[in-house]
């Protein structure tokens, strides 16, 4: 919660990033799951890839520890055109989550209903 309203005051991702790693102790990071919608659709597709929303992260500095597909699970009406819910999930070392949140991405645990899914 504290992230986010760092974030809505303008502070920068690398000093929010900085911050939260001083936060830590000594050891290895905990890893936390994020995710990016693919923004494809119903009956067409479209949309990103996997590789792509990685590749957005690795160019902020963010080391993605593993990557996968799934499914947001909120229920939508079968409509061609509405979203899909499909979802690229990746795992990342916890004090990168407040980059990741600034580039757009969002929690994984925001979304209880989410899941796995093969990919495209």
């Amino acid at each position: 919660m504290r992230i986010t309203r760092w974030l809505g005051r303008g502070v920068g991702a690398a000093s929010v990033a900085i911050g939260v790693a001083a936060c830590g102790g000594g050891g290895a990071s905990p890893v936390i799951a994020v995710y990016s919608s693919f923004g494809s659709v119903q009956c067409s597709g479209g949309g990103t890839t996997l590789t792509h929303l990685q590749q957005s992260l690795v160019a902020a500095g963010i080391q993605v520890l593993a990557s996968r597909c799934g499914l947001d699970g909120v229920v939508r009406p079968a409509l061609c055109g509405a979203p899909d819910g499909r979802i690229a999930i990746f795992d990342i070392d916890e004090p990168a989550a407040a980059v990741a949140l600034f580039l757009g991405f969002a929690l994984l645990s925001t979304l209880p209903g989410a899941t796995h899914d093969d990919c495209p």
